[in-house]
């Protein structure tokens, strides 16, 4: 193993960390219901929120407090928690932002073509042609593009890869790490279905796809991450670059067919890491890294 492979194997903290990603999940999950409080306490699903809903300020805080919760709750225990290495823990791992370029073609143009691959797929088993096959997302406005560069880079990210990733993967390495994170990122997502009505806005085969799309997805970011010395900020990047592409080719209201189709192609490539690298490291074995110096 290379000298940079060692270090991108060694957590950033103690290993002794099973307690710090118990408070983790726990905080996780009590910050997700905090801030869908205010929309249980008035009886409201997403669908229902609009300008004219009661205290729309308090409803949209709530709502960022669950959006930001991957990441709220890391700080949290990395603040709190004792041994648990403190905010540098985290933010260090942004330090290491110059990597290889194929590294950040694969984040950012990677979703695109696999996005666009998947409408083709799903034009094909319509037997239609899309009459668009990219839009130009909203620049403003709730889902605009500011809401979704900082969604992306900082309120799950520094959660999933910066906190847990290093930490699971040092005692129970990164396969076994990323299903767990994986699973638990898809149930996370579908917090809304607890809301009134909320099993009314996702269907049985999205469903299904959240947790096909976000596991494979788990794996990758988790390739990308481990294969450039544990460099948060790729995986931030990588989160990015999906949702622009999701912003650019939107999937249509087809029963969530499309976003099958797209989950199973993330599956696939999933796939493809797995039998290509190291369960324990997702790196091929003897391979010197690609991000290494």
């Amino acid at each position: 193993m290379t000298t940079a492979a060692a270090r991108s194997q060694t957590s950033p903290v103690p290993c002794s960390s099973v307690g710090q990603i118990i408070a983790w999940v726990v905080l996780l999950c009590t910050l997700t219901v905090i801030g869908a409080l205010p929309l249980l306490l008035q009886g409201l699903n997403l669908a229902g929120v609009s300008q004219s809903t009661p205290h729309l300020p308090l409803v949209l805080m709530g709502m960022l407090v669950t959006s930001c919760s991957p990441t709220l709750a890391a700080l949290l225990v990395v603040l709190i928690y004792p041994g648990a290495g403190g905010l540098r823990s985290v933010f260090k791992q942004l330090g290491m932002w110059r990597v290889p370029a194929i590294w950040y073609v694969i984040a950012l143009i990677g979703p695109v073509l696999l996005l666009l691959a998947a409408k083709a797929l799903n034009a094909a088993r319509l037997g239609t042609v899309p009459t668009q096959w990219m839009v130009l997302p909203s620049f403003s406005g709730p889902g605009g593009l500011a809401f979704i560069i900082f969604g992306s880079l900082f309120a799950e990210e520094p959660g999933w890869r910066g906190f847990a990733q290093p930490r699971l993967q040092a005692r129970c390495g990164a396969l076994a790490t990323s299903v767990f994170i994986g699973l638990l990122w898809s149930t996370w997502h579908l917090w809304y279905v607890v809301l009134p009505g909320g099993l009314s806005n996702v269907s049985g085969i999205d469903a299904v796809a959240t947790y096909i799309r976000l596991t494979s997805t788990s794996l990758i970011y988790a390739w990308m991450y481990n294969n450039t010395n544990g460099n948060l900020f790729i995986a931030m990047i990588a989160h990015l670059g999906h949702n622009l592409a999701a912003g650019l080719i939107p999937t249509p209201a087809d029963g969530g067919q499309q976003h099958l189709i797209i989950a199973l192609l993330y599956f696939i490539g999933a796939t493809i890491v797995v039998f290509a690298t190291d369960a324990r490291t997702l790196r091929a074995p003897n391979v010197h890294q690609l991000g290494s110096e």
